[in-house]
């Protein structure tokens, strides 16, 4: 399904004219070889630009990266084989730049550092390669830069080159990073734009497809089902810090048969699988492309995501890329909290397709096929971690109805995905992003519009009884992201209808005892730290991201942080005490400001009243969710600003 959708894909850029040529690729190109006419070394030219980071520590540095050249392809191989236009410094120069440890001097060298005769004479072998490929394909060229190539091989000797300044000039970036050649005085044309070279890569590209190896397997293709030679080596993919499969180790990709467990019927490396070289170029070239564009990949819980429209709409890309949390410039400030929030109005009556915010709607193609694959490493191989496919319409209402259920205050902002995952793990975790919380069964339930994993309500629940608030920081046991999640979960398990807001005229037992804890811990807060609720103040606290829970307080230690744990499970073993509790407090209360005895009191009544004299003894899951939402929403209530 994946291949055969990427092969779909490959077809829809090659008609927008999104792909390079067919046999050219993009390659990270951090010097140029400036060459004389004769074809000797004239200099470099730095190709890289400066890009500002931001280190582990949050401190900005500056950084030179390399720019993107396009460049024939290189075919995958483990043997040492010259490229058609090589850019590796090792077969170029047949040099390797090092220093001498005990004296620091810098020199260059024709052997690199083993333990065998093979390793150590690997630079001769890759600069023979290369002179044998240039002179083989350059050496009845007429152009003068092709010909100062093909003299470049001819003349060039790594053994009389070992003190050579311009290549000690670039120190050690001669190991690792890549070049293109150029005439001197003309870097505006590389080697490879080069008319005479282009046409000479079209003729050896043909030769390549029309005649086939005469060893290569003829099978029915699995994707296209014509009979082509098989691909034994799939192409890899990207990866790398910014762009492509995060920590994929070199050279990852999505086929693979290396270990010879994955061998049957005597059949080779890709022979098992049964895609022809034709279907491989087309989805690794759509899958690398979707690895680079900004647009179409995000990461996230440690995977890869990629995400593309099937008409290759770019505004759909745009739209979900900002809903993933990535920037675009496609979109003004503003304008994609309006549309979601837009979007969760329209989620609970279906009209989510037919939204108006702005000119969004003129852009995006609501009746398209999208799709969303999360990809993550695993050994040489790159995971499936999960397929999702749905129309862009049906997509954005199952999203819409996703934030419509997490909404636990009015005019509540979008949650996005990564803060869900980021309160289902422990605070107190030194490596949070190792853990093994499967959060992409939680983005296809999102996707999907289906009931969310069993484990997530228990998770949640178990976050909020074992956190505790910190001094600087109040929103860690209970935040609108964690209040509204229990929400959620509840919506979709028990398919009742729960409100964003305090329901007063609930009468769920579970629900009201969590809003009797809330009350008590009120009349324990203003007891022992009156701080007077007026109309600007409620409007101050309402304005805090987490809510009401913004509100300053002196205590040390709440019956919260003492008693909510064990409420939680078991009402019964905890509020009677409470509420005896409550009785000093409020006559503490009555003493120093009796205006505001009358409000608890007559909220304590009312709750008391609807349980029927008995408070729960045991609390499944569901009702500890419902005990939770019951105390974060009281506790708000009482500090939502009222109509005027």
């Amino acid at each position: 399904m994946l291949i055969s959708a990427l092969c779909d894909y490959y077809t829809v850029l090659s008609e927008n004219h999104k792909l390079k040529e067919a046999g050219y690729a993009d390659c990270d190109i951090s010097y140029f070889i400036l060459l004389t006419s004769d074809g000797r070394l004239a200099g470099f030219r730095d190709n890289r630009i400066e890009r500002t980071i931001k280190d582990k520590k949050g401190k900005e540095k500056i950084i030179l990266v390399p720019q993107e050249v396009s460049l024939p392809e290189r075919p995958r191989s483990t043997t040492i084989s010259a490229n058609f236009v090589e850019v590796r410094p090792g077969y170029i120069f047949g040099l390797e730049y090092q220093t001498d440890k005990s004296t620091g001097r810098e020199y260059l060298s024709t052997e690199t550092e083993g333990r065998t005769d093979k390793q150590r004479e690997r630079l001769k072998l890759q600069h023979q390669s290369f002179c044998e490929e240039v002179l083989r394909d350059f050496g009845s060229m007429s152009s003068p830069l092709a010909k100062a190539y093909a003299q470049f091989a001819r003349k060039w000797n790594p053994e009389a080159e070992t003190e050579n300044q311009v290549l000690l000039g670039i120190k050690s970036d001669l190991n690792k990073v890549k070049f293109a050649f150029c005439l001197e005085g003309h870097p505006e044309l590389l080697l490879q734009d080069d008319e005479e070279v282009k046409e000479k890569w079209r003729e050896l590209s043909r030769k390549t497809d029309e005649e086939p190896e005469k060893k290569a397997y003829i099978c029915q293709c699995s994707v296209t089902g014509e009979k082509l030679p098989v691909a034994e080596v799939h192409d890899s993919m990207v990866s790398g810090s910014g762009v492509g499969i995060r920590n994929a180790g070199i050279n990852p990709s999505l086929v693979n048969f290396k270990p010879e467990s994955f061998l049957s019927y005597n059949h080779r490396q890709g022979e098992n699988a049964c895609i022809s070289a034709k279907a491989m170029k087309q989805y690794t070239r759509a899958l690398n492309f979707l690895l680079k564009s900004p647009s179409n990949h995000c990461y996230m819980d440690g995977q890869t995501m990629i995400y593309w429209s099937v008409d290759g709409n770019p505004a759909n890309d745009f739209f979900m890329g900002c809903i993933f949390e990535e920037q675009s410039e496609q979109y003004e400030e503003g304008e994609l909290e309006s549309a979601l929030s837009q979007l969760m109005k329209d989620a609970l009556n279906g009209t989510a397709t037919s939204y108006k915010f702005k000119d969004i709607e003129q852009r995006i193609t609501t009746g398209s096929e999208y799709y969303i694959v999360g990809l993550a490493p695993n050994a040489s191989r790159i995971q499936v971690k999960f397929i999702c496919r749905q129309k862009f319409g049906k997509l954005l209402h199952n999203i819409a109805r996703f934030q419509s259920e997490m909404q636990i205050q009015e005019a509540g902002k979008p949650v996005a995905f990564w803060r869900v995952k980021k309160e289902l793990v422990s605070p107190a975790s030194t490596h949070p992003e190792d853990d093994d919380t499967p959060f992409d069964s939680v983005l296809q339930a999102i996707f999907n519009g289906t009931d969310y994993p069993s484990w997530c309500l228990k998770r949640m629940v178990t976050r909020v009884r074992k956190d505790s608030d910190k001094e600087n920081n109040k929103f860690i046991r209970l935040n609108r992201v964690r209040a509204g999640f229990i929400k959620a979960c509840l919506i979709r398990h028990t398919k009742e209808e729960i409100s964003m807001s305090y329901d007063s005229g609930s009468r769920n037992p579970a629900y009201v005892s969590g809003a009797i804890f809330a009350i008590l811990q009120m009349i324990q807060e203003e007891a022992s730290s009156p701080v007077k609720t007026t109309e600007k103040e409620t409007d101050k606290y309402a304005k805090t991201e987490e809510g009401a829970e913004g509100r300053p307080a002196k205590l040390n230690r709440t019956i919260k942080d003492a008693y909510f744990s064990m409420a939680v499970s078991n009402p019964a073993a905890v509020m009677p005490r409470l509420i005896k509790l409550s009785n000093f407090h409020l006559k503490k209360l009555r003493r120093d400001h009796p205006e505001y005895v009358k409000r608890y009191e007559s909220a304590l009544a009312d709750a008391m009243e609807k349980l029927d004299g008995a408070f729960p003894r045991t609390l499944d899951l569901y009702d500890q969710g419902r005990f939770i939402l019951g105390y974060y929403q009281r506790y708000n209530a009482f500090f939502k600003k009222k109509e005027k």
